[in-house]
């Protein structure tokens, strides 16, 4: 399991809290971001001038971009290489303690990135703010490479604060030099690599919209700026059915540079909203609390596996004795109620993927039991290696019903299944969120199809996961 910064360095979790630290779980990604707005109003000493060091540096991009005339000239070239942000050879936000963090932005995005400013620009439009909203219209941008743009920009401020808080805490350290200034890092003892501590009061789970669909997050809910989109997308955006399309970034990037007067109130309505940094007292998105609901669960609710010696042979049926046992937790003992926050929105699928991980290795621990993942666990499918010496892999994927992917996913499945190249067992473990089983239903007679046409195919285990009201309101 992975385990936290706390855990690690052997301090309490309150004596991070009061330095500020996100105790994130290392070898795990974490899914919060750095959220540029909320550098302008943090507490922390060494961030006092971050967010005027990140404007600084796209506005210097700007004024490159505003004296280009052609994407071959130096100007453009310039903007360009600025763009690029290499992957940090330093851990954090929850990356693994043996390799890198974060994604990086190599040649190929950085280029399209300086094309669709450079457009922008062009269009008049010349607020630094752009590298903020850009997620919105370039493809292979999200909230993920923003933020590691904004860790690069502001890295050596992270580093000082990371080097005052290992000293008030007394951590193990190394020495480090970064960008030719040596730093005394906090460092992972048993990996002797270093670690950059990210504040908490600058992280947010979304901090900039990704799409047409996460508009309403920069727009504060402006359905004046909605309805003005709208009419400009029309009936040209129908299909044969009357039906709307649905609207890619790159529609969306063609709806703002041809009209930027839109653009400008976009980007005056995301100004206007101010950021807020995420509730970790509450973690509406489940971003640390699951691993204490798995804890809690599994010593309240025990699993009696009686396995004996593990072979290949019986693997697959202790994982499916683990997902029924998830089942009766989920279904019959509360643990429903955690798929879904406070306000009884939906959590993130990844949310429930980690808890049944964080269960599972639970019971399997209690019997010694060696249950390994893979390193994108919480982002996909969960692949166990349940043994005891033995390689034989069973792969347990987690979906939503309300993942309009779910299919999609289980399909992608089947080749691998089939070929049998990179899992001995699968199961699609699917949570029932929604009142229509309508994709659920296909999905299963998917799966007939072909054990009919004698393929394999993976399980398919439902547990129902809905907010069900209690036996003392049924009438």
């Amino acid at each position: 399991m992975p385990r936290k910064i706390s855990e690690i360095f052997g301090v309490s979790e309150h004596s991070l809290e009061k330095e500020g630290v996100f105790n994130c779980f290392i070898d795990l990604d974490s899914k919060l971001y750095v959220d540029p707005r909320l550098l302008e109003n943090t507490t922390i000493p060494e961030l006092q001038g971050s967010y005027i060091k990140f404007k600084d540096y796209f506005a210097a991009i700007i004024h490159l971009l505003t004296a280009a005339n052609t994407t071959k000239d130096v100007c453009f070239k310039t903007a360009y290489k600025k763009l690029m942000f290499p992957e940090l050879k330093l851990v954090t936000l929850g990356y693994s303690t043996e390799g890198n963090s974060g994604s990086g932005i190599g040649k190929g995005i950085a280029l399209e990135l300086a094309k669709t400013a450079w457009e922008i620009v062009k269009a008049g439009i010349s607020d630094p703010v752009i590298f903020e909203l850009v997620g919105l219209i370039e493809e292979n941008i999200g909230a993920d490479r923003i933020s590691d743009m904004v860790i690069h920009i502001i890295l050596l401020d992270l580093l000082a604060y990371s080097e005052r808080v290992a000293k008030n805490l007394d951590l193990n350290i190394c020495q480090v030099k970064v960008r030719s200034k040596n730093y005394s890092l906090p460092t992972i003892p048993a990996s002797r690599r270093p670690i950059v501590f990210i504040p908490c009061e600058i992280l947010n789970d979304l901090p900039v919209a990704n799409g047409w669909d996460d508009i309403d997050q920069v727009c504060a809910h402006n359905e004046e700026l909605r309805n003005q989109v709208n009419e400009i997308i029309g009936d040209s955006w129908r299909d044969a059915k009357g039906r709307k399309k649905r609207i890619t970034k790159r529609d969306l990037r063609e709806i703002l540079l041809h009209n930027p007067e839109i653009f400008r109130e976009l980007i005056k309505q995301y100004k206007n909203n101010p950021a807020k940094r995420y509730d970790f007292e509450k973690d509406p998105s489940g971003q640390l609390i699951w691993n204490d609901i798995a804890k809690d669960f599994a010593i309240r609710h025990p699993l009696v596996l009686e396995v004996g010696d593990v072979t290949p042979e019986n693997i697959l049926q202790i994982v499916l004795k683990i997902c029924e046992h998830f089942k009766i937790l989920v279904e019959n003992n509360g643990l429903s109620a955690h798929f879904w926050n406070e306000s009884k929105s939906l959590r993130n699928e990844r949310f429930a993927q980690l808890l049944f991980f964080g269960i599972a290795d639970a019971y399997c621990a209690a019997y010694n039991l060696d249950l390994s993942r893979e390193p994108n666990a919480g982002r996909g499918p969960v692949d166990f290696k349940v043994s005891r010496g033995y390689e034989v892999r069973v792969n347990v994927e987690v979906k939503y019903t309300s993942n309009n992917k779910m299919r999609l996913g289980y399909e992608k499945q089947l080749p691998i299944y089939n070929s049998a190249e990179k899992t001995d067992h699968s199961i699609f473990l699917i949570i029932r969120t929604t009142e229509s089983i309508k994709a659920l239903e296909e999905l299963i007679e998917l799966r007939k199809g072909e054990i009919s046409a004698g393929k394999r195919a993976p399980f398919i285990f439902v547990v129902d996961g809905r907010l069900l009201p209690s036996a003392s309101k049924i009438k």
